[in-house]
Parts: structure tokens; C-alpha cells; sequence
């Protein structure tokens, strides 16, 4: 069986309506050899046509896959399904909903040539744009969405520093890498399923002592947002102060046992 050299890991909630774009967009920009690229769609329980969307693009592609659960777990069950299950070189996951084009995807990418994890960031100044991803003169706008997404970012990042310690501009960006043997290691013992699983996974990166390299990223604002940002907060410093006590408790320790379903 061939490697591929590249994974990039879709998870998906109810994602039919932004799903089909968002394959169609990566599937041209990447190479068409499976050796080179595969896609692994994780539909994590969906009650929409989000499953059926990726069955029938991959029985039309052999780079693209698709993982499926019975029922909704939640968006770090999700990656670390596909993840673990990935054959790539290199992993990558990134928002179903386009919220990172591929432009975004190959900086993370390259930036792994000299760390074991790269992560986007959406802090910092301006990023020159790309011009094959922005039409001259139309620089990406910012929506509300996205704004909702960088208050929320901006909140939890600073939780992240109080509670963990973590000082990455951006724990919470939706576009990260990692080399396959780390990624293994990271999601193998990672326990968290919902939105905080971006902050445990940069704990334990920091706790093995793995290089994490930050890369300025450029999202665009996409519709139907699923961010709420007081239920979402609350949730997620839950689950962080889960991580301080599973850390005391050394349950981080050794990697689990797991199926590629998480």
C-alpha cells in the first residue's frame, strides 16, 4: 500500500450545504495522485446529507475517504478519528466550511519541514495575500462570523494562559499540522471530544517537549457559524480544567487503546 505523502482531516457536523464546495476547491488544489494526497471526510453523526455527499465525491476520487459515526460527539472526537486514522506523511486538520483555502493549508504545510507541529494563527499583523486565492483589489473581508470566531479566540486564549500555561497566540485556530508519528502520539492519549480539544493537544505537545511552530493564516468568513460564544466558553473552560486534573491524575501519560473511530 502506498503512503500518501499529505492527509488533511474534514471534520464535519451537518455540513452538506458547505461540504461540496469545500472538497471541490482542495480537490483541485492538490495533486491527483492518491500518492500524494488523500482527503478523510469525518462525519461526525450528522443529520443531514453530509455523509452521502462525501460517499459519492469519493466514489468518484480515490483521494478522498470517509469516516462516519452513528451519532454526534463532538468536533475533538472528530479529529482525533481522522487523524488516527490518516495514512499521510504529514496531517492536517481544517474547517469543513472553507474557512481556510488551500493557500492557508500549504503555509501550515511548509512549516512543518522544521517543527513537529504547526499551528495557524490569526493574531499578529498584516499577512500579504496570496493572489491566486484573493482577487486583485478585493482583499478578504471580515463578517460577522468571523468576527464572533476572533472574540471567542481572543477570550479562550486567554484562559489558555491562566489555566495551562499555554502561550500561543492562537490555541483555537481550525487549520493545524503535524508530523505522523507526533500526531499519533498527541491524539493517542488525548481524551477530550468538544471545542477544547485544540488546547489539550497543544498542552500535550508542550508536555512531550515537541517543537510547535505558528504560522500566520488568512480565514475568510463563511456562513452558518457554529460558535456561541457564552455556551461555547463555558464549555470549554469546563473541559480545560478536565485537562489540569487528567494531567495531575496522569492519564496523559501513556497513549490509549484506540479504534480509528476515536
Amino acid at each position: 500500500m502506498t503512503v500518501p505523502a499529505l492527509s488533511i482531516v474534514f471534520p464535519c457536523f451537518n455540513e452538506a450545504g458547505r461540504l461540496p464546495g469545500t472538497l471541490e476547491r482542495y480537490l483541485a488544489a492538490f495533486p491527483e495522485d492518491p500518492a500524494a494526497v488523500e482527503f478523510v471526510v469525518v462525519d461526525d453523526g450528522s443529520t443531514d446529507a453530509t455523509a452521502a455527499i462525501a460517499e459519492k465525491t469519493a466514489a468518484g476520487d480515490p483521494r478522498v475517504r470517509l469516516l462516519r459515526s452513528d451519532f454526534n460527539h463532538g468536533k475533538g472526537f472528530a479529529v482525533r478519528a481522522g487523524v488516527l486514522s490518516a495514512e499521510g506523511e504529514l496531517v492536517v486538520f481544517t474547517d469543513a466550511d472553507g474557512s481556510y483555502d488551500p493557500v492557508q493549508v500549504k503555509r501550515v504545510v511548509r512549516a512543518l519541514d522544521g517543527a513537529s507541529v504547526a499551528i495557524g494563527s490569526r493574531a499578529g499583523g498584516p499577512l500579504e495575500v496570496d493572489p491566486s486565492a484573493t482577487p486583485p483589489g478585493e482583499p478578504p473581508e471580515e463578517g460577522p462570523g468571523m468576527a464572533l470566531r476572533r472574540t471567542a479566540s481572543r477570550v479562550f486564549n486567554t484562559a489558555m494562559r491562566l489555566t495551562l500555561g499555554l502561550d500561543y497566540q492562537d490555541t483555537q485556530c481550525g487549520l493545524k499540522g503535524f508530523r505522523r508519528e507526533e500526531a499519533r502520539e498527541l491524539f493517542g492519549r488525548a481524551r477530550l471530544e468538544g471545542f477544547a480539544f485544540d488546547a489539550e493537544i497543544l498542552f500535550l505537545a508542550r508536555r512531550l517537549g515537541y517543537e510547535v511552530a505558528e504560522v500566520r493564516v488568512r480565514p475568510t468568513d463563511q456562513d452558518g457559524s457554529k460558535v456561541r460564544l457564552a455556551v461555547d466558553a463555558l464549555r470549554m473552560l469546563r473541559e480545560v480544567w478536565a485537562v489540569r486534573r487528567a494531567a495531575a491524575r496522569g492519564l496523559y501519560d501513556q497513549a490509549r487503546v484506540r479504534d480509528h473511530a476515536g
